[in-house]
């Protein structure tokens, strides 16, 4: 057989890339070992003298010995030593000097060097005494990350040999290898490789760092070693490529190579990134994240209840933030955007978030956020919610108003009360619900008996509001017995009551020895009064403060006094004794009178045309607590004389109302007017006087009023912040005292009400024009169509006042409302404008003199000014235009 020959001139230098391709197309010769998983593995052979065989090839045209069957080595690992050395590899022939190229796993990382001994006993002297050269370690060409799972292929110690194809004489063109070029190179002198000797087990890697013991005890690959530090101070250049070079003095420096070719048959990972896991998924389909909800299953239930609480109350704090800084406007409340806000809004927010999922659901109904149910914003609110929230809350709701909710019939009631009720034992056959307030104003289609049901359900309740209810006939109040803790009750214009079902109610309680908790009784229009009435209702509700029975028709002089009367059993009620002049009877009597001092602070007898004076002077003594009293529209009957008695009994007189009665005079404004406070020592205190809590008072239509009495109680009134004196003999000057003291006094709403005052002028009215309004003006959605003007809006109309600043006073006069209709025309003309911009500027004088009339009583520069004229009595009026004489 024929032996390629050997190369031992240690000064040939090899020059070459491994990515460069054949060339040559006589090159025949040429081995290439592929497998069918893996097109990158090469065949590294070695041309040294040794004669360790690692496989064995037949070659055509090279001999007659037979051709034996390729063969891998087995892969035996030792505890104590796994060098290639010490392994005895199987070889045709030990002794024949053929070189065959081994496995390409040989000079993988972690492969020993091989057997530096001689098998030849030809070999000269003086190449058996020269010592090989050593084995250089060449870095390996790194890939990318990305292509890890896709390239990285099993090493070919690991696969079987009938996966193995060898391609002989192929002429397909490959990767340049040494091994190619060593077995195969036509009478070429071969060179050996430089090899670099470092100890036994030991190779040299400056990827890894330092030496790396490859065969002691360890079989693992270094970077798996605990002790393993990688090398920070070696750098592979991106675009390093393999090569082999020979140095002059036969030994190779680490520094001069950059890099050599991957292997990837070694049996060991040469890197950590080559172990990479493999997925049956697909690689480029994105990872799903999953979001762990931290509300939903970290926080506990009553956590999530506060803070679905704290969105209603954020709502109403935003509200009022937006009132305080000056962002709510009238532009804005008249928006569709904003017709609900604060808890209104708040309450719509948490029922949408119900759509979230049933958790959520399930929150956003608990009874904890839904004891206050107020409805009256939402009066076409669905039935079946309305069902719906009733089962799901229950027993939880305590407060419910359903005012205008004229959807609510008596079986819609009948089930919400049904659901509404809880059962205080198993034993006891009486549901009953927890309701505390109910108000049913504006449910027209309820029944009787509906309304009866909740009432006798409703054990615990404390107001109830039917006003306006067919329904409310004088059974209800017997019903109404049975609720012993009711504070209020509110049947004002209910139709099918009288007096009569209002004492049996007063005297179902006295039956039973016991009293009524009433506060507040309001029953305008109620028909059928009389005295014993009230007599029975005012020793049956002693805490009674608000009494409303206004427009009712056959109210009494007597009523009243029988309602204030004590007898002289009642020792145990609050009485005053009043003499017969005291008492407003007549002087001669020398009688004793008892009165009952009540807790009254609302007493309201409007339109009560039976009543006179006489009934002030049957109150008088007898409600030292009362604040507000309304006596309008009673007529001529009212004079002074009672008045002036009751007025000198009520000290904490915050509102009178007065209006139609033509016959007071200015007894009544002297009544009312505190006299200055003197000069005293700090320790000493006065006693209250009426007038110095007055706020607001009425007294249209008393034309028998004048200016000297206005003026007295305005200087000396400093709480008065209201008057209304339409239709009266008021002039100017009371008008800019009355503006003057209210900027003083820095107040809040002040309002005048000059209507139809003929000595009020238009010159009066321009003086104070920067500090007054025509209207008072408020934000909201129900106020849309009333188109206020406000300041915040900063509309450019150049005309008019500010209507809804609250610091300006409301003065109400017939050239007050020329404002409103000046403003009107301003914005409707401002409208046309804005259509006709895209068409170009135009003449606007038309408009103007369509709408000059209006116009020119407020514009600045604008308006008749007549001079002042003398009216008959001889004063001075600044009322311009003409006096019928």
């Amino acid at each position: 057989m024929e032996q390629a020959p050997r190369v031992d001139n240690e000064d040939v230098l090899f020059s070459f890339d491994p990515f460069e391709l054949a060339e040559s197309p006589n090159d025949q010769d040429k081995i290439s070992i592929l497998g069918p998983e893996d097109r990158d593995i090469q065949l590294a052979g070695s041309s040294s003298s040794d004669d360790c065989v690692f496989m064995n090839a037949s070659l055509p045209g090279k001999g007659k010995a037979k051709d034996l069957a390729y063969t891998l080595p087995p892969l035996l690992f030792s505890t104590s030593d796994v060098q290639y050395r010490a392994i005895d590899w199987p070889s045709p022939d030990p002794g024949s000097p053929a070189p065959t190229a081994g496995p390409s796993s040989y000079g993988s990382t972690h492969t020993s060097p091989p057997c530096a001994s001689s098998h030849s006993d030809s070999q000269s002297p003086e190449n058996s005494t020269q010592q090989l050269p050593g084995l250089t370690r060449v870095p390996s060409r790194r890939r990318s990350l990305s292509n890890l799972s896709i390239h990285s292929t099993r090493s070919l110690a690991a696969r079987s040999m009938s996966r193995i194809k060898v391609k002989l004489g192929s002429a397909s063109k490959g990767t340049g290898n040494l091994a190619r070029r060593l077995l195969f190179r036509n009478k070429a002198s071969a060179a050996t490789t430089s090899v670099d000797l470092s100890p036994a087990g030991s190779v040299s890697d400056p990827f890894l760092g330092a030496l790396t013991t490859a065969g002691q005890r360890n079989c693992l690959p270094a970077w798996k070693n605990p002790e393993f530090q990688p090398c920070l101070n070696v750098e592979l250049p991106s675009n390093a490529r393999t090569h082999v070079q020979q140095s002059s003095e036969g030994l190779e420096s680490l520094n001069s190579i950059t890099g050599k070719g991957r292997s990837y048959s070694s049996p060991l990972s040469q890197s950590v990134f080559d172990i990479v896991p493999r997925g049956n998924g697909d690689v480029f389909v994105p990872v799903p994240l999953v979001l762990e909800s931290v509300f939903d299953d970290a926080l506990p239930r009553e956590l999530k209840l506060q803070i679905f609480s704290a969105l209603i109350s954020l709502h109403e704090d935003e509200f009022q933030l937006w009132k305080s800084s000056g962002q709510w406007t009238t532009s804005k409340a008249s928006s569709s955007k904003y017709r609900w806000v604060g808890r209104d809004r708040g309450m719509r927010e948490l029922v949408k978030l119900s759509r979230v999922s049933k958790a959520w659901r399930s929150l956003v109904f608990d009874g904890q956020l839904w004891m206050d149910v107020d409805l009256k914003a939402f009066p076409n609110l669905p039935v079946p919610f309305l069902l719906r929230l009733a089962e799901t809350l229950g027993p939880f709701i305590k407060n419910i108003d359903l005012t205008g909710y004229t959807k609510l019939d008596h079986g819609t009631l009948g089930q919400v009360t049904t659901s509404l009720c809880v059962r205080s034992a198993p034993t006891i056959d009486f549901a009953y619900t927890q309701l505390l307030d109910v108000n049913l104003s504006g449910c027209n289609a309820l029944t009787t008996q509906a309304l009866h049901n909740v009432v006798i359900h409703s054990p615990f309740l404390r107001r109830l509001c039917v006003k306006g209810l067919k329904a409310v006939d004088n059974t209800t109040f017997d019903v109404l017995a049975l609720c012993p803790h009711l504070t209020s009750l509110n049947m004002s214009r209910c139709s099918n009551i009288n007096g009569d079902g209002l004492h049996r109610y007063a005297n179902a309680v006295l039956g039973r020895h016991g009293q009524l908790a009433l506060k507040e009784l309001r029953l305008c229009g109620l028909e059928g009064i009389f005295d014993e009435a009230l007599r029975v209702l005012g020793r049956a509700a002693p805490s009674l403060e608000i009494l409303d029975l206004s427009y009712s028709r056959s109210l009494h002089n007597s009523a009243l006094g029988a309602f204030v009367a004590c007898t002289e059993e009642e020792k145990s009620t609050e009485s005053v004794v009043l003499t017969a002049r005291e008492a407003g009877r007549e002087v001669r009597d020398n009688g004793r009178y008892r009165r009952r001092i009540t807790k009254l602070r609302h007493l309201s007898l409007s339109n009560c045309r039976l009543l006179t004076d006489v009934a002030c002077s049957n109150l008088a003594y007898a409600v030292p607590r009362l604040e507000l009293l309304e006596l309008a529209g009673i007529g001529t009957a009212m004079k002074d004389e009672g008045l002036v008695r009751l007025l000198g009994t009520t000290p904490l007189l915050r509102k009178l109302d007065l209006e139609d009665n033509e016959e007071i005079t200015d007894a009544v404004l002297s009544a009312l007017t505190p006299s200055p406070p003197e000069s005293t020592g700090s320790g000493s205190t006065q006693p209250p006087q009426t007038g110095q809590a007055l706020e607001h008072l009425v007294v249209s239509f008393a034309v028998s009023l004048s200016n000297e009495a206005f003026l007295s109680l305005i200087c000396n009134c400093p709480r008065l912040r209201v008057l209304e004196a339409d239709s009266t003999c008021i002039s100017g000057t009371v008008l800019k005292e009355f503006v003057r003291q209210a900027h003083e006094h820095n107040a809040s709403d002040a309002t005048l009400v000059a209507i139809d005052c003929r000595a009020v002028g238009e010159t009066s009215v321009k003086d104070v024009a920067a500090m007054t309004r025509p209207r008072k003006g408020w934000r909201a959605w129900d106020a849309r169509k009333l188109a206020y003007l406000d300041g915040r809006d900063k509309e450019e109309l150049k005309v008019g006042q500010d209507e809804c600043d609250e610091k300006r006073i409301v003065l109400k006069s017939f050239y007050n409302w020329q404002t409103v209709d000046a403003v009107r025309a301003a914005r409707e003309r401002h409208r046309r404008n804005s259509r006709r911009a895209g068409n170009g500027p135009s003449d606007n004088l038309e408009d103007v003199d369509q709408t000059a009339g209006r116009m020119r009583w407020w514009s600045p520069s604008s308006g008749r000014r007549s001079p002042d004229t003398e009216a008959l009595d001889g004063v001075v009026s600044d009322r311009g235009g003409c006096v019928i004489t």
